[in-house]
């Protein structure tokens, strides 16, 4: 496929590309940040027509298929007629034609912005929602309309309205740190994977991946965490380092404590691991530092812990590997390639 000629209509109706933003995989992933770095030119568009993807996605109440988004995109974009396979068109793809006319007139004035994370100008006053997602290896520091932080781990994403009215809700997908600004009038809310927590004026930390049990961290002041399926069942936390693991696959909402404030020194680029397996530190390595591992000869269960500020990939496997007795290679032609060899 020759991209190079792509404009933002083109990116916006090719498939593979809308699968690379709705669904990325670590090929995917790699291929673009590689072709973004050698088409620097063509950024800003890349960055917009992702952008409108992932607003179309957002506000869509229900699903659109992936031929017939590319259908009513290049309908809209008048590069040729809808085919009659959608003529009938029910309320969610009409919806879906109007907020892909306003995103287009949107990325017009979208500007350069150095990040994967990346917030479309407004055009005019209404109100709209903005994505903001890290890939791995990303980490970044978001600054939300009532002038709360918002720290973003790695392989994470937030969504949010680019007005706060009465209610101010963020979406969370993946991990992260929140220092909230008080406001009595408007309270604080997080979805995430079926629980919502609510803060006035605290900061606390959320670990919400994908098919995992959530874990909320208080650090300061106080929250309240509701599972959405027991919406009223309401437990409260205001104790430092209070925890709450909210389990959606049987709707198990437990309350305790950390052993100790560990929990959210990601914010402050340290990497930590507690007794954990092997599969955890995998995971953590790869999201940290943007690598595929493949491990070969485990047979044994591994409980490590150690904490590393700021440190290598290098460096961090020359420790473990010390305690854990194996070795490693990283690929010097592809440095993303990490094979680990236990003895």
């Amino acid at each position: 496929m020759d991209y190079h000629e792509y404009e933002l209509e083109d990116f916006l109706t090719d498939p593979e590309f809308r699968n690379w933003v709705l669904k990325p995989n670590p090929a995917s992933h790699f291929f673009w940040k590689k072709w973004l770095a050698a088409n620097p030119t063509k950024r800003n568009t890349v960055l917009a027509a992702k952008e409108i993807i992932l607003s179309l996605k957002f506000h869509s109440n229900n699903e659109v298929d992936d031929k017939d988004q590319g259908e009513l995109l290049k309908s809209i974009l008048g590069k040729r007629k809808p085919v009659s396979g959608i003529k009938k068109m029910g309320l969610h793809t009409i919806a879906f034609q109007a907020a892909a006319c306003a995103l287009l007139m949107i990325a017009l004035s979208f500007g350069h912005r150095a990040s994967t994370s990346t917030e479309l100008e407004p055009v005019f006053s209404s109100i709209r929602y903005i994505v903001k997602e890290n890939f791995k290896g990303q980490k970044s520091r978001i600054t939300l309309p009532d002038g709360s932080t918002v720290f973003l781990n790695n392989n994470s994403s937030v969504s949010y309205a680019s007005q706060f009215t009465g209610v101010r809700e963020i979406f969370l997908n993946g991990e992260a740190f929140f220092e909230v600004k008080k406001d009595s009038t408007k309270p604080f809310l997080v979805n995430s994977n079926g629980l919502v927590t609510k803060a006035l004026g605290t900061s606390f930390n959320i670990k919400a991946h994908k098919g995992k049990k959530v874990e909320v961290g208080l650090v300061t002041g106080k929250i309240s965490v509701t599972a959405v399926s027991k919406n009223e069942d309401v437990e409260i936390i205001n104790d430092t380092g209070g925890r709450a693991v909210y389990d959606a696959a049987d709707g198990q909402l437990d309350i305790s404590a950390y052993d100790d404030m560990d929990f959210y020194k990601w914010t402050k680029r340290i990497l930590v691991f507690k007794a954990a397996g092997f599969d955890e530190i995998e995971e953590a390595l790869e999201n940290w530092y943007d690598v595929d591992i493949t491990v070969k000869n485990l047979n044994r269960p591994i409980t490590y812990t150690g904490e590393f500020p700021s440190e290598s990939l290098e460096s961090v496997l020359e420790r473990i590997a010390f305690v854990e007795k194996f070795s490693f290679e990283i690929d010097e032609e592809n440095e993303r390639a990490v094979k680990i060899i236990f003895k």
